[in-house]
């Protein structure tokens, strides 16, 4: 088994991120992307299969366990697999990393409305989604590690390039942008960036 930690610092109280957890309707707002079965996955994951252990300990299925440690008015939010971990691909945790920063910005920026997404995926190189991030005007640099980039483009809207393969190789691989907004229409966005994805990719299909 391959064992992980994904630890983010979170510039909100311990209780305010605990309840983020914990609220399915709070859930909703920063994890994973939008797609007909978000609320079942998160009932399984954050409900069904999940023992929280107030204040600061939820259980989740296959040996997983999310820690939240007060900072002094920050919170440190911990997730954890145990067993040998190494710098390969892991989905797990680079699913843990994308959701986490989207936590982080939900709590720490406090958008109004409800989040919509968009997300993209297909065979990408690292520099390819790169540019495509540069190209939307980056506000502020939000995220950056091996397999994961985020950034906050020009219209405020949270933007991510995930990869299987490292951001800094050329050689094409699974990979995705996740475009998150709060209180608009994503339309006209979706439409620029699948123009964006498809010079990337090519006469590759858009999947959604």
């Amino acid at each position: 088994m391959t064992g992980f930690e994904v630890r983010t610092v979170v510039a909100a109280p311990r209780e305010r991120v605990w309840s983020a957890l914990t609220e399915p309707a709070e859930v909703r707002q920063w994890f994973g992307w939008e797609h007909p079965g978000l609320d079942e996955e998160i009932r399984y994951i954050f409900v069904d299969h999940a023992q929280a252990v107030p204040p600061d300990r939820i259980v989740l299925a296959g040996g997983q366990e999310i820690e939240v440690v007060d900072d002094g008015g920050r919170t440190v939010v911990r997730v954890t697999m145990p067993g040998e971990g190494d710098e390969a691909y892991d989905v797990l945790a680079e699913g843990w990393r994308l959701f986490f920063a989207q936590l982080r910005f939900w709590l720490e920026q406090a958008p109004a409305g409800h989040r919509r997404t968009v997300r993209l995926s297909g065979d990408a190189d690292g520099p390819g989604l790169l540019a495509a991030l540069e190209s939307a005007g980056v506000k502020e640099q939000w995220h950056r590690s091996r397999y994961l980039h985020m950034v906050v483009d020009a219209d405020g809207l949270l933007v991510a390039a995930t990869a299987e393969r490292p951001l800094t190789d050329e050689e094409s691989g699974p990979a995705a942008l996740v475009v998150s907004g709060y209180g608009r229409d994503l339309a006209a966005v979706r439409a620029g960036w699948v123009a964006r994805w498809r010079a990337i990719v090519g006469d590759d299909p858009v999947v959604e």
